[in-house]
């Protein structure tokens, strides 16, 4: 379990990988507004959202867009798990 923890606090606590939680904490988001915000390469917002979602701290599905730029395309939208609270909650206690 404690392995484990570790693993999973390291996914999490990359500087980046942090600031996409935070992101997604307050809002669901689909990865073009989650680099605009962050100023980062869409590649590596991209990159970081698959670890994300392998270790189980975000889900994601697709969407027809409504935004008046992208209106019936598919984007697809990503949110935080409960995972998150799990996990940090665990980190607090140690």
């Amino acid at each position: 379990m404690e392995d484990e923890l570790v693993k999973d606090a390291h996914v999490l606590l990359h500087p980046i990988r942090f600031r996409i939680i935070e992101l997604l904490v307050e809002n669901p988001l689909h990865i073009n507004g989650i680099s605009k915000v962050m100023g980062e390469e869409r590649r590596l917002v991209s990159y970081h959202l698959l670890t994300l979602e392998e270790y189980g701290f975000v889900n994601s599905k697709y969407e027809i867009s409504e935004s008046p730029k992208s209106k019936g395309k598919a984007i697809r939208k990503y949110w935080v798990t409960d995972k998150v609270k799990e996990v940090i909650s665990e980190l607090k206690k140690i």
